[in-house]
């Protein structure tokens, strides 16, 4: 199945709407998080028409065999630990058993959040289609998973230097900032590079600020709305009543 999985023109994997992200279920039996590639794309059309019963707005997207390691390398990184792909049967396989994830030598562990990432992916998957009182409830506990992961999470923030300094002789930074359609001005947090890859300006940004929730709670926004955790895929605004509601509950797990 592996050698097939590489030797195919054209995989098809499923994506959530709602998420912008690869949809994904948690096996019943070994709570494995998994998300769904097919061989063929009306197997795949099919499998998103079945779930618009459930309200679950999926599309098929097609990946090239040259950006399958790379995408695979992704899912890991977003916490996905395994592949169900249908062929003759459904099978479901590890990633790890797929590609294999080695740091270069002398590189330090990179920012990856892969629990955060998990959470908004399930939360942005079932407050969309919360009708009965149980789907409420459940998207509720899947809200405040995603929010204590918020307050563990480190993120990566783009900066520029620039030639000023402060009062006690300090290089002065810009730190990214994005606006949206309401001319509102938001800094990015990004999970992973991956998540910044995706919507990577044309300038190049010079560095990186580690940034934990300790020190995003404590940033006086003068201009500015807010934080957005990945605006290339998830979106997540965290605005001050946001990161107030965050920091009452689980604030004590901050980093």
């Amino acid at each position: 199945m592996i050698k097939k999985i590489f030797q195919t023109e054209n995989i098809y994997v499923i994506f959530c709407n709602f998420s912008r992200m690869p949809y994904i279920e948690c096996d019943p039996e070994d709570f494995s998080d998994k998300a769904f590639f097919f061989f063929e794309e009306e197997k795949a059309k099919k499998f998103c028409e079945s779930h618009k019963e459930k309200k679950m707005s999926l599309a098929a997207v097609v990946l090239p065999q040259n950006a399958l390691k790379s995408f695979f390398s992704a899912l890991l990184t977003d916490g996905i630990d395994t592949v169900c792909i249908e062929d003759e049967d459904i099978i479901n396989l590890p990633i790890n058993k797929i590609i294999t994830r080695t740091l270069r030598e002398g590189v330090g562990k990179p920012i990856e959040n892969p629990a955060l990432q998990l959470s908004i992916m399930y939360f942005l998957q079932a407050v969309r289609v919360a009708e009965t009182d149980e789907e409420k409830e459940e998207s509720r506990r899947l809200e405040e998973e995603m929010m204590v992961n918020i307050a563990r999470s480190i993120y990566l923030v783009p900066f520029t230097r620039l030639d000023e300094t402060d009062e006690n002789g300090n290089q002065k930074i810009n730190l990214m900032n994005l606006k949206n359609k309401n001319d509102e001005v938001f800094i990015p947090l990004f999970t992973d590079l991956d998540e910044f890859n995706k919507i990577r300006p044309a300038e190049k940004q010079s560095a990186f600020l580690p940034m934990g929730f300790k020190q995003i709670r404590n940033t006086k926004l003068n201009g500015i709305n807010g934080f957005v955790i990945n605006p290339g895929s998830s979106n997540i605004q965290l605005t001050e009543q946001n990161i107030a509601a965050v920091d009452r509950k689980f604030g004590d797990q901050a980093r």
